[in-house]
């Protein structure tokens, strides 16, 4: 090989050896930054991934940041002459020299080679030992993917063989590059960037929408979008190009699942006309699987060429990626599966139902059940679903995998499921889950009635008690305490021959029913028996639920630490037994993030709703009410109010259209009714009331009555009626005190100190205010004060003020007042009055105006000053001191005379100023 390269194609390598310019705005990446500080010093870098994930950008981004000396190729097909190729890289690194150097370079490329080892050769040896400028060189080889001549990947070999130690290659390319990549990871010499690294977490996406969207997006939108599109740069720039508001960009998340006709095209042109009819036809049949190895693509293909094929289309760079470190399992990336499987709908060459049932034999045969029974139930095979049903059902159902019990359920008919005991009892468990109660009396009657002339009495008996079971729950469900316990108790002496964890069911629902009752020290012990009768027969999504009732047990008797301690006891047994997947896990992901609000840990409580949400993904949104209304009161506390209404709009949406337990309406209709009243919508508040869960304290003995008791009260106060939240909020302290609900009387003491200081009863506030302090000590209560609003610091000044709380108390206080100030209301408005200790508290403060301190302000005359903020006249004034108006206007003369007044409105701003400087944000 000869090559000297002329004048003009000079000038085009200059342009061709440019590195990137990045876009602003792209984020931190720890691999590189390491690796370019020399942390992990190697021979090459390489990075590697499909089209889209910002390979190039990315690079330039880092190296540019930590000004690192690079020099760039970006290859072209024409660089698979090696002629060309050795000219362009000896421009490259001629770019990136020092003077010094350049001429020495320059005459590399004038002279002539035989091949590129001699080439590389000379370039080597002329290359200073310390780097370039005694910096190391980073030489970037980019779309290295479109070298497929052999000989200039030997050179590359050769290169890495040679290579000194002030060198580093960087190859940037869709697919790996057989340059003995494999020896290079063996030895540790190489580093390897991929999709995986490249694609955007939530942070990085966060990043990205905030710098270019102009409004605001959730936190959860912006988590399930990164889901879905698993953090390809590409289709979120898509996105983010794409959503003109919010409601579009949730919509065009959605619509992913079942594509985008931009994506589309997107893979039309990258997968273009390069593939055989072999290759395509397995990408056809392949994209009904989420996951395949060889063995898998040669049953589902009926082909015993799969491994060939699979390792061709790896190499073509697509979206197919390793499931895990071992590579020997595939997926396709979510919307390229999307893609294919639309191409799939859209032949007539491929009998889809005969791929699934491949699929599913193959899966059983692999004892994957899940997978068996989607593509069962794909396949429309009840034969199938029978066959996967009897060898699995019991371990779906032991798993809490009840919408995929469903689906295999609705596609066998009523009678085959009636005259099985078993599939019977696991369509009326998925129908109780669901909340479609009198779904489940049809299906244990239909069942008794078709299996009464065919058994014994012995096994009547067994049947009877299991159905029993199920009835117990439906009964608890219902609100039937006593009911269910009877059933339950029945339940619990019989063998259970069909479902094993009939008896553990039966055994929690008692332990739900004395909870209900208020017998929560029996309640406690009774879900402690049920977590070990549940272990025994490795029924783990009964565990779970025996946790998470301990833990909410624990809850009620004002234990928030025991319950974050029984949580994690659950977090630790999902991790043992690998049950990160099961949508159990949901509700131990909404309870810790309850006591994370309680605990004003916002960060962590918005992290576990969200947890929860992905968790609920495949389930559908109906189920998120609880994890919306933990993430509308973390937007509330933080003072995000467009984002808390988003939550609020959802969840009243939900709550229309679904029907849920009372303990979770209870939850979001406190939520909602605390945003109404902190942005005062009092005509939501009202029309709350006349569709609000009815309320009868003497029955509040757990704490969902509670707060739903405390709902109303609260709506009550909210609308200035008073006379009709007292005796209620009374009542309701009456019971928790009677059966030990702490955390409730934690928090109905706080509602009493609002409602007394609304009421100006002074001294009743203040002893409410001591009380729900001192419980605090024990439930570590923070959300439950902060939800008072701004109030609360008057009230606690007050306290302080009057020299009531020491200790705990005094050091609680303070803090809280500390955090009612950070805390941002959703207007601008002062929530609080002059009270004497804020009066104190504004005089002994340094940036208060001079005449504040030079002429004192009589008591009487600060609380005219309180009552001319607040938007009294004069008359109004005089009523409610109950004085004449001649003495109002007195003070009136007097206070404008010691203050330099003129005018009301100067009045108004003067307290506005002193009392936002107490109330704080």
């Amino acid at each position: 090989m000869t090559t000297t390269l002329n004048p003009g194609q000079l000038t085009f390598i200059a342009a061709k050896n440019q590195s990137p310019q990045p876009p602003p705005a792209l984020l931190h990446r720890e691999k590189f930054n390491d690796l370019l500080h020399g942390l992990e010093p190697v021979s090459l870098l390489l990075v590697h991934a499909p089209a889209g994930y910002g390979k190039t950008t990315t690079v330039a981004d880092r190296l540019g940041a930590l000004e690192a000396t690079s020099a760039w190729y970006r290859l072209e097909v024409g660089d698979n002459d090696p002629a060309r190729f050795a000219g362009y890289l000896a421009k490259a690194i001629e770019v990136a020299a020092p003077a010094s150097c350049k001429a020495t370079l320059r005459r590399l490329q004038e002279k002539g080679y035989d091949n590129l080892e001699s080439f590389l050769t000379d370039l080597l040896a002329e290359l200073p030992l310390e780097g370039l400028d005694g910096d190391p060189l980073y030489l970037v080889l980019d779309d290295y993917h479109l070298i497929d001549n052999e000989a200039i990947h030997n050179a590359l070999r050769f290169l890495l063989r040679h290579q000194p130690a002030c060198l580093t290659l960087v190859l940037i390319t869709r697919t790996v590059p057989p340059i003995g990549v494999a020896q290079l990871r063996m030895q540790g010499r190489m580093t390897e960037i991929t999709s995986r690294d490249l694609a955007f977490g939530a942070d990085e996406a966060q990043s990205y929408f905030d710098s270019r969207l102009p409004f605001e997006i959730s936190r959860e939108s912006i988590e399930r979008a990164v889901r879905r599109v698993e953090g390809w740069v590409s289709a979120l720039q898509l996105l983010s190009a794409s959503a003109l508001t919010s409601i579009e960009f949730n919509d065009f998340v959605d619509q992913l699942e079942y594509g985008n006709q931009h994506i589309f095209d997107y893979f039309d042109e990258l997968v273009g006309q390069g593939l055989t009819e072999q290759q395509r036809t397995f990408l056809l049949r392949t994209s009904i699987l989420d996951r395949f190895n060889a063995r898998m693509v040669m049953r589902v293909m009926d082909d015993s060429n799969g491994q060939a094929l699979l390792s061709s289309l790896l190499s073509m760079g697509l979206f197919i990626t390793p499931v895990d470190n071992s590579a020997l399992w595939f997926r396709y990336h979510p919307l390229f599966s999307v893609y294919l499987q639309h191409l799939l709908t859209c032949t007539t060459e491929e009998n889809r139902q005969q791929l699934h049932q491949r699929a599913s034999d193959a899966w059983l045969e692999l004892d994957h059940a899940e997978e068996a029974a989607r593509h069962a139930i794909a396949a429309d095979d009840a034969d199938r679903i029978t066959r996967v049903l009897t060898i699995h059902g019991r371990k779906f159902f032991t798993e809490g995998q009840f919408i995929l019990l469903q689906r295999c359920l609705d596609a066998l008919p009523q009678d085959v499921i009636a005259q099985d005991p078993t599939l019977t009892l696991l369509r009326a468990w998925v129908a109780q889950g669901q909340y479609k109660f009198d779904e489940v009396e049809n299906w244990l009657s239909a069942a008794e009635t078709r299996l009464e002339a065919s058994m014994t009495e012995d096994t009547q008996r067994a049947v009877h008690g299991e159905f029993s079971a199920i009835r117990a729950q439906v009964a608890m469900n219902y609100g039937d305490g006593e009911r269910a316990l009877v059933l339950a108790r029945e339940a619990i002496d019989q063998e259970a021959r069909y479902l094993p964890t009939s008896r553990v069911a039966a055994a929690s629902v008692i332990g739900e029913a004395l909870f209900v009752q208020g017998e929560l020290e029996e309640a406690l012990a009774r879900m402690q028996e049920t977590e070990h009768l549940a272990r025994a027969h490795q029924a783990h999504q009964n565990v779970i639920w025996a946790l998470c009732q301990q833990s909410e047990i624990s809850v009620a008797m004002g234990l928030l630490q025991k319950a974050y301690n029984i949580q994690e006891r659950g977090f630790q047994y999902a991790e043992d037994n690998h049950l990160n997947h099961l949508p159990i896990l949901e509700f131990l992901f909404r309870i810790r993030s309850q006591i994370m609000w309680e605990w004003h840990h916002l960060e962590n409580a918005e992290r576990c709703a969200l947890q929860g949400i992905e968790i609920l993904e495949a389930q559908g949104e109906r189920w998120y009410v609880q994890s919306y209304t933990s993430l509308a009161k973390v937007a509330h506390a933080r003072g995000r109010q467009s984002l808390c209404a988003d939550y609020i709009a959802k969840m009243q949406k939900m709550l229309a259209s679904g029907d849920y337990h009372l303990d979770w309406v209870a939850n979001a209709h406190a939520t909602m009714l605390a945003y109404w009243d902190a942005v005062r919508d009092r005509e939501a508040i009202q029309r709350w009331l006349t569709i609000a869960p009815p309320v009868d304290p003497a029955t509040a003995t757990n704490h969902f009555n509670q707060c739903n008791g405390r709902n109303r009260a609260r709506a009550y106060m909210s609308l200035g009626l008073y006379s009709k939240a007292q005796p209620l909020l009374t009542g309701l302290q009456a019971v928790a005190e009677e059966v030990g609900l702490k955390t409730d009387l934690n928090r109905n003491h706080i509602a009493l100190a609002l409602l007394y200081w609304d009421t100006e009863d002074r001294e009743n506030a203040l002893k409410h205010m001591v009380a729900a302090l001192q419980l605090a000590s024990t439930t570590g209560a923070v959300g439950s004060f902060l939800r008072m609003g701004k109030v609360l610091i008057v009230i606690l000044k007050a306290l302080i003020n009057d020299e009531a709380i020491d200790g705990m108390e005094l050091q609680r206080a303070e803090r809280l007042i500390q955090l009612a100030q950070q805390q941002r209301d959703f207007s601008r408005a002062i929530r609080i009055s002059l009270d004497e200790a804020i009066i104190q508290d504004i005089i002994d403060r340094p940036d208060v105006p001079e005449l504040i301190r030079t002429s004192p302000l009589t008591r009487r005359e600060w609380q005219i000053l309180s009552l001319i903020h607040a938007g009294l006249s004069n008359d109004q004034i005089a009523e409610h001191l109950k004085v004449a108006s001649t003495t109002v206007k007195t003070h009136i003369r007097s206070l404008y005379q010691k203050q330099n007044i003129s005018h009301r409105s100067e009045a108004i701003e003067l307290a506005k100023d002193l009392l936002s400087k107490i109330q704080g944000e």
